[in-house]
């Protein structure tokens, strides 16, 4: 299984969006995303993927029907008949059937709720080197879960720190966070702040 390593703090291009006028509509359960590729987090806030999936071929030359499914070589056709290579891997992530799976961990995994904070969890692979070679390498799979900040699309730990760098915006949520003891700032209490923040701040994708 190939391994790929999450890139927490990563620096990603900011994308605050503006506040949300006509074209925008809020997110609730059963909106569009168009299928296709996103190159990077913007093209997934905007909903226009970099490469739409009726675009796209296998390097068989056969349409895509499942993104989920392939070996993560894809074809996107051009004039010369020969068209360019996109390895699946090298992007930000893509929407399949309506579903948007973001690269973590060992693949891609889907948001598994959407808001202003997201959620998502997904199984990466590390490996134990043994500096004195006695044992060779071992390798171990965990489940890890992330915050996926919709502001900036920065993946956050599921720790108070995390989340703080987004509820600090908020300066009700704050105050209420920081009079909460370090010691109790537990993942009930961290759920519990998430939720309270995406009611308080809607997220909007699109109409």
């Amino acid at each position: 299984m190939r391994v790929l390593p999450l890139l927490i703090g990563l620096l990603v291009p900011v994308f605050l969006a503006a506040q949300p006028d006509s074209t925008w509509v809020r997110y609730q359960p059963g909106y569009a995303f168009k299928d296709g590729l996103y190159r990077d987090f913007q093209a997934f806030r905007n909903n226009a993927p970099s490469v739409p999936k009726s675009h796209l071929r296998t390097v068989q030359g056969q349409p895509v029907t499942d993104l989920r499914s392939t070996n993560g070589k894809l074809v996107v056709p051009d004039s010369t008949g020969e068209g360019k290579r996109i390895d699946l891997y090298d992007i930000w992530g893509f929407c399949d059937d309506g579903v948007v799976y973001v690269r973590a961990g060992n693949g891609f995994s889907r948001i598994g709720l959407m808001g202003s904070i997201a959620h998502l969890t997904f199984d990466a692979t590390y490996r134990n080197m043994d500096p004195y070679n006695y044992y060779g390498t071992a390798s171990y799979t965990v489940e890890e879960q992330r915050f996926l900040d919709m502001a900036t699309g920065a993946f956050l730990p599921i720790t108070s720190g995390g989340l703080y760098e987004v509820i600090q915006r908020d300066d009700v949520l704050k105050e209420e966070f920081e009079a909460i003891p370090r010691k109790k700032r537990k993942n009930e209490v961290l759920f519990l702040f998430m939720r309270r923040y995406n009611d308080r701040h809607p997220l909007y994708f699109p109409g």
